[in-house]
């Protein structure tokens, strides 16, 4: 929380697998870029969050060009039980956030709403909203945007730049 947004320039993509969505490219390999002598675990550590933040960006971004999305994004499962993690999010999408308690486990409550509304438990589906409560709501810090949305530009170049080194790279195993 104490490195500032932008990680000092260092940016992390997150693709330790490859990758799957937006584009489909196995040979894509994860890296840090703009390390110096200065940089320190935090700047990597920061980075790392801001890397997969940027990612799920140009996946929303990748979506939008088929389908309108939620200005406001609900953000579930382990990660949104860090508030640093969750105004980072909100701040590279640029859209309010959300978070419902017990974020980790909307899995299993939202398979026992469906039971529940298959046996009758509970009218319907639409109790759902009733029964999962909003417990935080983030806000875009507008100071941030244009350092993430400058990042966000060299990120998704970083993929460009470097799709046919990773294939090169990854031919020779």
């Amino acid at each position: 929380k104490d490195t500032p947004a932008g990680s000092n320039g260092v940016i992390f993509t997150p693709w330790l697998h490859g990758n799957r969505c937006p584009f489909e490219d196995s040979n894509a390999r994860g890296m840090f870029i703009n390390i110096g002598l200065d940089t320190g675990k935090t700047e990597l550590i920061r980075s790392v969050l801001e890397g997969v933040c940027y990612h799920m960006r140009w996946m929303l971004e990748a979506q939008e060009k088929k389908t309108k999305t939620s200005e406001t994004i609900r953000f579930v499962g382990g990660g949104a039980l860090s508030p640093v993690t969750c105004q980072i999010l909100a701040d590279v999408l640029g859209r309010k956030l959300e978070t419902v308690d017990n974020p980790q486990n909307v899995g299993a409550v939202g398979a026992a709403i469906t039971a529940a509304a298959g046996l009758g438990i509970i009218d319907g589906i639409a109790q759902a909203e009733k029964l999962v409560t909003i417990s935080h709501t983030y806000t875009p810090y507008g100071c941030n945007r244009k350092v993430y949305d400058a990042g966000f530009i060299v990120y998704k170049n970083l993929y460009r730049d470097n799709r046919r080194s990773f294939a090169a790279c990854n031919s020779l195993l």
